[in-house]
């Protein structure tokens, strides 16, 4: 034997069966770690070629900048491309028309088609003057093909081209609408144009560079060398925050969360370890005291276990990778094909780099963090009662234990949950992790389903939209529209903006009116958050409010608005239009008050099998200046979005109380095993199963009852300050004491302590009382 090293192989031999246990501690810390970057490595690849796809390739975007000084910009050594775009009457407020739909025009040119936007996506580029590249839902919005001509009609006068292609750089304004189609032409053309029309246009410059990073770098010289300002000079926030450049932030937040994120799992993983690993120190005590007789220091025992350690991490980590891989793939194969939506294109079976590496090395550094302190505990042991054979695993109280508090039996196992204490300690931060972050994931899931409009009860699969908030819809068409086979609901909406008020709260002269048909007051109350919604029906004085940071409008105030007083009787925690001075009453009110009796909005939903007919009806019945969108892809993404991030928070929950659940387990059947010994002298003394059995569970609970104390006491004030900070600041939604996350949690730990104490119990009870005294 060279060195006491050599030993190592030789125990994972004869310990085969007692380190089980602690390498599967680390093959379920890789597995979660690989699993978790795994699938966020997936996820951003996915997101990465969708946000490129959305919003180009380019990394900054100049403003009121010179051609001069983009062609300087274009001759730098860091610079890959740089276009321009001029655009006009891309809000569709001006009488600009193909056909019977409304134009918006584009003077750019073929880089910024080509390479920086990825715009065209059937045909080519406009070579010259007389041609141009429509919006793809120009195909169904005008019946036309490639090579067709068509007519551009101005104020100024009529223009006929060719089509040359189909594309755009902001699929999402044209997808699934045919009230506005763009038009892409050369930008001379563009000029020319808006020279006849004698309209005034700005160029924008966008520039694109070899990396992120150097793009980083150059917008402090550009601002710097062109004296720029901040509103001159933006960035593509998300190519630049997927590479980790962006100076955004909500951005910089994200990664917070992300290092957060990390450092939990870390943690959770270094619990898990330690505890084992505490364990397997615990029953080997007299072997490491053995060592130091034979001539070992304390730093070689201290090695000895460092090296123990690792010598595990060569099978687990390699199981745990694989594992977590195969995990990842099959949530990436649920994401895309079981969710869809913009999940679609998510990869399936490609390996992560990233997620590799990021479980190989918290699965060495966690096994190197979780030794330090098992490592100390052995090298602690002293050779003379190693010899003298007065070793134990656990510390003798310097008192004998107060009995006064119930049965021998029950005040034993509390007493052995509180010794040692720091294997309490770190049973009760397992515990309490979990709790915590139960109380805060679930806050966050409230916070993405406000985010999401498209999962209230009222959110319409087709909407009609006067330009500009217009009301030319009359009630009429509303009834028309329901009418038609395959509509649901039907419901309509006025806006007004700044309409002249008087309030009794100061510094409010303006409000901003909005009616609300029957249905709608109906959905409203799904997110009323104060007061009662009964009496803003029908024609009243009474009006509700949308309650968040950005209204100063409160419940109680007293609006006078066109010599009539109106009173803030209740909120609600969002509505259709912007919350900031909104007033909602009944579509009778807003009538009273405003003498017109039209919609700026009707929404339309529509049932599950409603044929495409129906919906060319609908668009026939809506007329020529009116705004026809239909929504139910962008809705049917947000549900999947909403789904996914459902069931990946939960993932990482389950898996988390799984660690939690399998550390418990974990550490009753350790602490049993080690006091082998003092449980055949107590059934030698007399004790029976029963009664040993009680024990054990009393052990158990103390675990969990600390642990549900700890991480309810921390998680609930951290649940009310997530949620006053999310919820209720921008949407008005009062916290309340959870009560059914308490309930969940409660049950999960009385399962968890239960499970806990079934298999070391039976073990220990169905030894002979020889067997578990003459245990080595």
């Amino acid at each position: 034997m060279r060195s006491y090293l050599s030993l190592i192989p030789i125990s994972a031999k004869v310990r085969k069966r007692q380190n089980r246990m602690t390498i599967l501690c680390i093959i379920i810390s890789v597995l979660l770690v690989t699993t978790v970057f795994s699938t966020a490595d997936m996820f951003i690849r996915t997101k990465s070629s969708e946000l490129q796809e959305k919003h180009g390739n380019w990394h900054i975007r100049l403003e009121n900048i010179s051609q001069s000084m983009g062609q300087e910009i274009s001759q730098r050594s860091d610079t890959a491309g740089v276009g321009w775009v001029e655009e006009f009457n891309s809000d569709a407020d001006q009488p600009y028309y193909i056909g019977e739909k409304k134009a918006a025009l584009y003077g750019t040119d073929n880089i910024y088609l080509s390479q920086l936007s990825n715009a065209l996506e059937e045909g080519v580029l406009p070579q010259n003057d007389r041609e141009i590249m429509l919006s793809s839902n120009a195909k169904t919005a005008l019946d036309v093909s490639l090579g067709d001509r068509i007519t551009l009609q101005t104020p100024a006068g009529d223009t006929e081209f060719i089509i040359s292609g189909f594309g755009s750089d902001n699929k999402d304004d044209y997808r699934g609408q045919t009230y506005l189609v763009a038009v892409y032409m050369t930008r001379s053309e563009f000029g020319a144009l808006m020279e006849e029309n004698k309209t005034e246009t700005d160029p924008v410059c966008y520039v694109q560079f070899q990396d992120a990073s150097k793009a980083s770098g150059a917008i402090k010289e550009l601002k710097q060398q062109y004296h720029l300002s901040g509103e001159s000079i933006s960035e593509n926030t998300a190519v630049m925050g997927l590479t980790g450049q962006s100076s955004s932030e909500s951005v910089k937040n994200i990664y917070g969360l992300a290092i957060i994120l990390f450092i939990l799992v870390l943690m959770a993983g270094i619990l898990m370890i330690s505890g084992s690993m505490n364990s397997n120190v615990a029953q080997r005590i007299k072997f490491f005291g053995m060592l130091r007789c034979i001539g070992a220091s304390r730093k070689q025992i201290i090695r000895y276990v460092r090296f123990e350690a690792l010598n595990w991490c060569k099978t687990a980590v390699p199981v745990g990778l694989f594992a977590g891989i195969m995990i990842s793939w099959g949530i990436c194969i649920m994401l895309r094909y079981g969710i869809g939506g913009e999940f679609s294109s998510m990869p399936v079976f490609a390996v992560s780099p990233i997620g590799l590496l990021s479980g190989a090395a918290v699965g060495v550094v966690a096994v190197l963090l979780a030794a330090q302190s098992p490592a100390r505990r052995a090298a602690r042991v002293s050779p003379v009662a190693a010899v003298s054979g007065n070793v134990d695993s656990t510390s003798f109280a310097g008192h004998t234990v107060n009995l006064g508090l119930g049965k021998v039996e029950k005040v034993l196992g509390i007493h052995h949950a509180f010794t040692p204490k720091k294997n309490w300690i770190l049973m009760t931060f397992s515990f309490s992790l979990s709790v915590i972050l139960f109380f805060s994931f679930s806050v966050g899931l409230d916070f993405a389903q406000a985010l999401l409009p498209s999962l209230r009860s009222w959110q319409p699969d087709i909407t009609l939209t006067g330009y500009a908030n217009e009301q030319i819809l009359s009630p009429a068409l509303e009834d028309s529209i329901l009418s038609v086979p395959g509509v649901e609901h039907v419901f309509g909406s006025a806006y007004m903006e700044k309409v002249s008020a008087a309030s009794s709260s100061q510094g409010i002269d303006y409000v901003n009116l909005i009616s609300y048909s029957e249905y709608l007051l109906d959905s409203a109350q799904e997110c009323l958050v104060q007061g009662d919604l009964s009496e803003i029906h029908g024609n009243s004085d009474q009006v509700m409010t949308v309650l968040n940071k950005d209204n100063p409008l409160k419940v109680g105030d007293i609006i006078e608005i066109a010599g009539q007083k109106l009173k803030i009787t209740c909120a609600v925690s969002d509505g259709i239009y912007p919350s900031e001075y909104s007033v909602i009453c009944s579509q009778e009110t807003f009538a009273r008050l405003t003498g017109k009796e039209n919609y700026s909005l009707i929404g339309v939903q529509l049932q599950e099998n409603a044929s495409d007919e129906s919906i060319k009806k609908i668009e026939n019945l809506a007329g020529r200046d009116v705004i026809f969108e239909d929504m139910r892809e962008r809705n049917k993404q947000d549900h999947a979005t909403y789904a996914a991030s459902v069931f990946i928070v939960y993932s990482f929950l389950a898996i988390l109380a799984m660690i939690t659940l399998f550390h418990i387990i974990n550490s009753i059947s350790m602490s049993v095993t080690a006091r082998k010994k003092q449980y055949g002298a107590m059934r030698a003394v007399g004790m029976d199963r029963k009664q040993l059995t009680r024990m054990i569970a009393a052990e158990a609970f103390t675990y969990t009852a600390s642990g549900l104390i700890v991480g309810c006491s921390t998680g609930i004030p951290l649940s009310w300050f997530l949620h006053t900070r999310l919820l209720t600041r921008y949407f008005g939604t009062p916290w309340t004491l959870p009560i059914t996350l308490i309930g969940i949690t409660v049950v999960f730990g009385i399962v968890s302590a239960a499970a806990a104490v079934y298999v070391p119990a039976k073990r220990i009870c169905s030894m002979e009382i020889t067997e578990a005294v003459n245990e080595w």
